[in-house]
């Protein structure tokens, strides 16, 4: 689930912003540098991106797309299971800079602090955190309680946490204790509660209708009783079908779509 930064240079650099005095420079110099930073990130100069991005919330503290900014530079730097230090240095200043956007933001249920907090999910995610991502994800449903998307990465954390204990034919079921057993039980159902909410919600999200597949699966690992199996194996294979039939007409769609001309041509 690596993070969209597609939003990135969509947001609104020249805000308007009450300047006046001294200030008015400041800032004026601060939105420079935000604008010398996205062209960097946008040639992938990641590290002179973050210094520009840096220097920005230096001129101007309250500056928060220039902190959404650097802390995707750093998201962007990080490599999920990478043994590489940089890496995880990098990871853990992303996070750290998107909990100071949370914790400056006036409104929770802004589209920058949702972002925010969705972001620092998804790192916490990767870096197979998953307590902490579905503690987040929590935290936007709180302000956000129609929010798809969180809802569908508590019920991804729940199959990627039963999966690893089932195994993948459910070979391990056998050798799991009752407690575990009843901890897996409880996490494949409030996998597919949260799956139901985010269909609700979102009623083509084929990526939620794939993970019922997945966890429907998970559950009929569990079930003793062949024909209650066999209808769970059924439901999965439905909303497989169905999620996949999303997914070409999406790109059937996308196809159809005239292609525009990006510089030289490409």
């Amino acid at each position: 689930m690596r993070l969209n930064v597609k939003w990135l240079t969509a947001l609104i650099i020249l805000a308007a912003l009450p300047m006046s005095g001294c200030g008015f420079m400041q800032k004026l110099r601060a939105r420079d540098n935000v604008n010398k930073g996205v062209k960097a990130f946008t040639d992938q100069k990641y590290s002179a991106a973050a210094q520009y991005f840096e220097k920005a919330i230096e001129l101007d503290p309250e500056f928060e797309t220039a902190r959404m900014y650097l802390a995707t530079t750093y998201f962007s730097q990080f490599i999920p299971g990478s043994a590489d230090p940089k890496s995880e240095e990098m990871g853990q200043k992303s996070i750290s800079t998107f909990k100071e956007i949370v914790d400056k933001c006036k409104d929770l249920s802004s589209e920058n602090c949702k972002n925010a907090m969705l972001s620092i999910a998804s790192l916490y995610y990767q870096m197979r955190q998953y307590p902490e991502s579905k503690e987040w994800c929590n935290r936007i449903l709180k302000v956000d309680g129609s929010n798809a998307e969180a809802y569908y990465r508590i019920a991804v954390i729940d199959f990627d946490d039963t999966f690893e204990k089932t195994g993948v034919q459910g070979e391990m079921v056998s050798l799991m204790t009752q407690e575990e057993t009843e901890e897996a039980l409880k996490s494949i159902e409030e996998g597919l509660t949260c799956l139901s909410k985010a269909l609700e919600i979102d009623p083509n999200h084929s990526d939620a209708m794939e993970y019922q597949n997945l966890l429907w699966r998970e559950k009929a690992k569990f079930e003793t009783d062949e024909d209650v199996k066999a209808d769970l194996i059924r439901q999965a294979d439905l909303v497989s079908q169905k999620a996949l039939a999303l997914k070409l007409k999406a790109q059937e769609e996308e196809a159809k779509r005239p292609k525009k001309l990006g510089v030289g041509g490409t």
